[in-house]
């Protein structure tokens, strides 16, 4: 058990923390995207989809969408759009 303190002005003054939930998401500060692509997110649903892949390759995929600022769903969607876009062109 911990040992009691002497309540002091300095024991009583505590240090404030900021809980990670209220901090904003790392992709949404480094984000840039014009206001019409903005608003075309916010009026776009979301559905979740998950797909089963080796560890090592998550692993590659959360670090990649890290360097970039992005999160995983943004990457992982960044991705499917140029891929469509290269069989377009082909």
């Amino acid at each position: 058990m911990a040992k009691a303190l002497a309540l002091s002005p300095e024991a009583l003054s505590a240090h404030q923390i900021t809980p990670k939930a209220a901090t904003p998401p790392r992709a949404a500060v480094a984000q840039k995207v014009t206001a019409e692509e903005t608003s075309k997110l916010v009026q776009e649903s979301t559905h979740p989809l998950q797909i089963r892949i080796p560890r090592e390759e998550a692993r590659a995929i959360k670090i990649a969408a890290a360097e970039r600022d992005m999160t995983m769903s943004e990457f992982m969607l960044a991705c499917f759009h140029a891929y469509m876009n290269i069989n377009k062109s082909s």
